[in-house]
């Protein structure tokens, strides 16, 4: 068998249909592959704005929005936009290391089991047009979720106020509820009981059970179990969420994963521009951006490798950027999420 990272589906509206048709087999008790396909099964998905971090909302450019108190349900302080001088002054890893720091001191909304992550972000690229997404977690992944995406019809059963019902991350299976854990099944209260050492986390991630992951398993190596674990903070930041001191210690965890670097170029789906860490899945580079001063976690930015130059001996990423003939002639050359607001909610289907 072919080793190499190969993607089993270059659509990412299908690849997301995937993730939650598998979570609906997986009530069914019939695991299938995850989104965010990487090798035979997937690791993360890109399906939700994670940050320990309330945002700005497009068009606030230059303005601070007004925290809620974490009795009302916001995460955390407001995102102020990344400058580029403060970039130009100060190293990426001394910039990124600050931010991480910022976000781990914001105050704990301490979530309660039943309770929901809610998260509202902004996609673009792939087959579908731009568009906003809406999605609720249950915080200890016992309850249904429920997501609005125009995109995503027809995916679970839609209730009369119009929201798709998502499977509990967690199911009951033989009269036993699944537990929480690396990879694929992280709830919010599983990433809350996560240590605050990077270190101890990076190992960790990369101790995780990954023969589910990767077929046949003795073709797992050092560089895939990097790849995964990597795929697994990225699917914390998307789509589970994090306490703030969790949050600032899976950055500087994926900052010293293997095959990663910081760069401070990145933009996310709105133009916010930040500082970010930047990796591997399978066939893309992936970059989660963070806003430079308050660690606010601000999306992500897909590019195919195809469209880049090789790997370099180092193992790192890719510099670059796809050139604009290639974006029009390849929708999935470039994928982006913003995330517009974050929150912890008492019920799907509402903010509060």
């Amino acid at each position: 068998m072919n080793t190499e990272p190969e993607m089993l589906a270059a659509n990412r509206h299908r690849l997301l249909k995937g993730h939650l048709m598998n979570e609906i087999a997986r009530a069914e008790h019939a695991p299938k592959p995850r989104r965010k396909l990487v090798w035979m099964v997937a690791s993360p998905i890109a399906a939700g704005a994670v940050a320990a971090t309330a945002l700005l909302l497009p068009g606030q450019s230059g303005t601070r929005s007004t925290p809620l108190s974490p009795a009302t349900g916001d995460i955390a302080a407001a995102s102020t936009p990344s400058g580029t001088s403060q970039a130009e002054h100060v190293d990426a890893a001394t910039l990124f290391a600050r931010a991480a720091d910022a976000v781990a001191a914001r105050p704990d909304p301490h979530a309660g089991d039943g309770q929901f992550t809610y998260t509202r972000e902004i996609q673009d690229g792939g087959r579908f047009p731009r568009h906003e997404r809406k999605i609720w977690w249950s915080v200890d992944g016992t309850a249904d979720g429920a997501m609005v995406d125009p995109t995503m019809t027809g995916l679970g059963q839609s209730g009369p106020d119009g929201l798709q019902r998502i499977p509990a991350r967690l199911p009951v299976i033989d009269g036993a509820r699944v537990e929480a854990g690396f990879p694929g099944r992280e709830t919010y209260r599983f990433v809350a009981s996560l240590p605050t050492d990077p270190d101890r986390i990076k190992q960790l991630l990369l101790d995780a059970d990954r023969t589910r992951q990767v077929s046949p398993p003795s073709d797992l190596t050092d560089t895939m179990r990097a790849q995964l674990a990597f795929g697994d903070i990225q699917q914390i930041f998307q789509n589970v969420s994090a306490p703030p001191a969790v949050a600032g210690a899976l950055m500087k965890a994926a900052a010293k994963l293997p095959g990663t670097s910081i760069v401070t170029d990145q933009v996310d789906a709105t133009g916010r521009k930040g500082v970010a860490v930047v990796g591997m899945n399978g066939t893309q580079r992936v970059a989660l951006i963070f806003d430079s001063t308050t660690g606010a976690y601000l999306g992500i930015r897909e590019v195919l490798l195809k469209y880049l130059p090789a790997v370099g001996p180092d193992g790192t990423p890719p510099t670059g950027e796809p050139t604009p003939q290639q974006i029009a002639a390849d929708p999935e050359a470039v994928y982006s999420t913003a995330a517009l607001e974050e929150r912890i909610v008492n019920r799907t289907g509402t903010q509060n």
